[in-house]
């Protein structure tokens, strides 16, 4: 699980230096919005497989790991692995 995130996230960046400041202003705005909806679906819940929140989103599973650990390292979400 960890290369996908660290993928997921070496791709952003890398994608983030072609951008313009135009499209990282749009795309912020969108993982922003995502990030409310996210809290909001997790709101209430003591536990969530990422599987079930990128269905529901409709999101790749390394997006759903990618946002989950950032609003984590944020402190808006307690996140634990496990090996089940």
């Amino acid at each position: 699980m960890s290369k996908e995130v660290l993928s997921a996230v070496s791709q952003s960046y890398e994608l983030a230096t072609y951008s313009t400041p135009e499209l990282r202003g749009l795309f912020n705005d969108w993982v922003f919005s995502i990030e409310q909806e996210m809290l909001g679906f997790l709101k209430g819940r003591r536990k969530v497989d990422p599987d079930e929140v990128a269905a529901h989103f409709r999101l790749t599973r390394e997006s759903v790991i990618f946002m989950l650990g950032k609003l984590a390292r944020e402190g808006k979400i307690k996140m634990q692995a496990s090996g089940d």
